[in-house]
């Protein structure tokens, strides 16, 4: 059982870093060190990105999907959530930085959160195993709303970042099923 609750620990703790950043952000404005697509200067939001928060109704709206999606996917191993989690970092903030809209600033956990939605659908039904379908049937029943995220909705929303998210986590979840070496 412990096992379990260890990458909802770290989920959480990872949510408590971004609270903390969100606090230092009204005395120091760190959210400019998001993603500023094809900005030379801001290739390090690709890292820095998901930890920003423009605010707490932003904060709070990624806290529990990422939770959730965080330790169902950290229920195979601590070491997956962590390869699942920087995976998703690096390759929706590279697509954020490649082919977003120019002009803005791109913040928040958002994009990773929509990786982790699309890992647990893919991976599920690849990977066909009971537990791993029935995680998949679960995130598609509780948050297919998600599929309306990818589409412009408002121009302080980066739906870029949920777009690019849900793609790179597709893909994360078919390589992975289809790896041989397990994390």
């Amino acid at each position: 059982m412990q096992r379990y609750l260890k990458p909802a620990k770290h989920s959480l703790a990872i949510m408590l870093f971004c609270t903390i950043l969100l606090l230092i952000n009204s005395i120091f404005t760190v959210n400019r060190f998001g993603i500023a697509p094809r900005e030379v200067s801001h290739l390090s939001g690709i890292l820095f990105a998901p930890f920003l928060h423009g605010g707490w109704a932003h904060l709070m709206s990624n806290f529990f999907p990422f939770v959730i999606f965080s330790s169902l996917i950290g229920l195979h191993s601590l070491r997956r959530f962590w390869l699942v989690f920087i995976l998703s970092i690096l390759s929706t903030g590279t697509l954020v930085w490649l082919f977003a809209r120019g002009g803005s600033i791109h913040i928040g956990m958002s994009g990773v959160v929509y990786a982790m939605w699309g890992y647990l659908i893919v991976y599920g039904f690849r990977q066909r195993h009971f537990r791993d379908i029935t995680i998949s049937v679960l995130v598609l029943i509780v948050y297919g709303g998600l599929v309306f995220g990818v589409l412009p909705s408002s121009p302080n929303v980066s739906y870029e970042s949920h777009l690019f998210g849900a793609f790179a986590g597709g893909v994360i979840g078919y390589f992975l099923s289809k790896s041989k070496i397990r994390v």
